[in-house]
C-alpha cells in the first residue's frame, strides 16, 4: 500500500487555522521495549522497529520511560536511545510518553532535549510526566514528594531554558535555545488541575490509555472515556480563554489495538500474549486474574478484533474523536519486534483509514457543538 507523505511535526505554537490540525489525524505507534529479558537486544530491535514504522507511513513513534523496570518496560532514560532514533530515521515523529521530569534538573532536561531535536531536524515530542507511581522514587536526589507542585515548579523551569536565557547571577546562557521545541511539549496526566496548567502554559497534553482505581473495571470503560473526553473540552476551553487565535491546542491520546484476521482469533491471542503483562498488574492491583479474560482486557481499556471492529470501537470512543494524534499500540501484548511490526502495518493499512474517516465527521459534530457553546 502506498502512503502520503509523513506531515511535518505540529505543535501549540502556531496559530489557529494555520496548520493541518483538526482537519487530518496523525497517528503514532507506541512500543514499551518490553519484548525480551536481554536488554541490548531490546535496544538495537526498537530501533529498526521505528525505521520500519517510518516506512509504514506512521507520523510518530512513542517510547515508554519508567524507572525501575516497572510494566515490563525497559526503558529508564530515553535520551541516548532518542539519539539512536534521530540518528537512524529521517522523518518520523520521536514521542516521549512519557519523560518523568520530576526526577531530574530541568535546566539539564532541556539541554538533553534540545540537543536531540536539533540532531533530529525538530521531530521530537517531549511528553512529560511524574511518572508510575512508586514506593522507591525517594533514591533521587531531586524528587519531592509534592509531586503534582514539582511538576509544574519543573514545567516552568523548562520553559525558561529552552527560551536559552542569562543564568540568574551569572555571566552565562543556557545553550542550546529551542523555542520551537516549546511548540512541542506535552503534559502526561490524568489530574485535571495538571491538564489545566498544560493549557496554560500553551502546551499539549497526553491521555494515557487506562484508567485510574475505580475506573478499571470493564464496565466502567465507557465513563472513562468520557471523562478523558470532558478533559479534553476543559484544556481546550482553558486554552482558549488564556490564547485565543494566537496558539493551536493539541492533544494525543493513547489507545491499545490488537488486531487479528477475526475478533476471534484476535483474543485467543491476546489471552495468552498478555500473560507477562497481568502478573505485573496483578501485584499492582491493576488486573483482577479472577475475571475473564474479556474483562480484565476491557478494564485495561484493551481492545481487539478484526480491522473493522477496532475502528468501530476507536470511533465510538469520544475521546479519540477529540484527539489530534493517536497513538496505537499492541502492549502489553509481548511479540518480537517482526511480530510487532506485522501488527502495525495491519493497523496503518487496514484500522487507520477507516478511523480516519470517521474521525473526520465525528469531530466535526462534537467540536460544532462546542462551538456552539461557546457563542450562547
Amino acid at each position: 500500500m502506498t502512503h502520503e507523505p509523513l506531515h511535518p511535526v505540529q505543535g501549540t505554537r502556531s496559530p489557529l487555522g494555520t496548520t493541518d490540525v483538526g482537519e487530518r489525524l496523525r497517528i503514532g505507534f507506541i512500543t514499551h521495549l518490553d519484548q525480551h529479558d536481554d536488554t541490548a537486544t531490546i535496544y538495537r530491535e526498537n530501533i529498526r522497529l521505528f525505521q520500519e514504522l517510518e516506512q509504514q507511513g506512521y507520523d510518530s513513534g512513542w517510547i515508554a520511560s519508567r524507572h525501575f523496570g516497572a510494566g515490563w518496560a525497559a526503558l529508564p532514560s530515553p535520551y541516548a536511545f532518542l539519539g539512536a532514533l534521530a540518528a537512524n530515521t529521517e522523518r518520523i515523529g520521536l514521542g516521549t510518553a512519557v519523560l518523568p521530569i520530576i526526577f531530574d534538573d530541568s535546566v539539564r532536561v532541556a539541554e538533553e532535549l534540545s540537543v536531540i531535536d536539533h540532531l533530529s531536524g525538530h521531530r521530537l515530542l517531549a511528553g512529560l510526566g511524574k511518572g508510575v507511581p512508586s514506593d522507591s522514587y525517594q533514591v533521587f536526589e531531586a524528587y519531592k514528594p509534592d509531586r503534582d507542585r514539582s511538576f509544574e515548579e519543573k514545567i516552568e523551569r523548562l520553559h525558561w531554558a529552552l527560551e536559552g536565557n542569562q543564568v540568574e547571577n551569572g555571566s552565562s546562557s543556557i545553550y542550546p535555545a529551542n523555542e520551537a521545541l516549546k511548540g512541542r511539549l506535552f503534559h502526561g496526566s490524568s489530574n485535571i488541575d495538571t491538564i489545566r496548567f498544560a493549557a496554560r502554559s500553551g502546551d499539549g497534553f497526553i491521555l494515557e490509555r487506562f484508567g485510574n482505581g475505580a475506573e478499571r473495571d470493564a464496565a466502567k470503560r465507557q465513563a472513562f472515556q468520557q471523562r478523558q473526553a470532558d478533559s479534553v473540552l476543559e484544556y481546550r476551553r482553558v486554552f482558549r480563554e488564556v490564547w485565543g487565535e494566537e496558539r493551536t491546542p493539541y492533544v494525543v491520546t493513547s489507545r491499545t489495538a490488537y488486531p487479528a484476521a477475526t475478533t476471534a482469533a484476535a483474543l485467543a491471542e491476546s489471552s495468552t500474549r498478555v500473560a507477562h503483562w497481568n502478573r505485573f498488574a496483578a501485584l499492582a492491583g491493576r488486573v483482577n486474574l479472577e475475571d475473564s479474560i474479556e474483562d480484565q482486557l476491557l478494564s485495561d481499556n484493551y481492545i481487539w478484533g478484526d480491522p473493522a471492529a477496532l475502528a468501530a470501537d476507536l470511533l465510538a470512543d469520544p475521546t479519540v474523536l477529540l484527539t489530534d494524534e493517536l497513538v496505537l499500540g499492541i502492549h502489553p501484548a509481548r511479540h518480537t519486534i517482526d511480530e510487532t511490526l506485522e501488527k502495525a502495518r495491519i493497523l496503518i493499512d487496514e484500522v487507520v483509514p477507516l478511523v480516519r474517516e470517521g474521525w473526520a465527521a465525528g469531530r466535526a459534530a462534537l467540536l460544532e457543538a462546542e462551538r456552539l457553546e461557546v457563542s450562547a
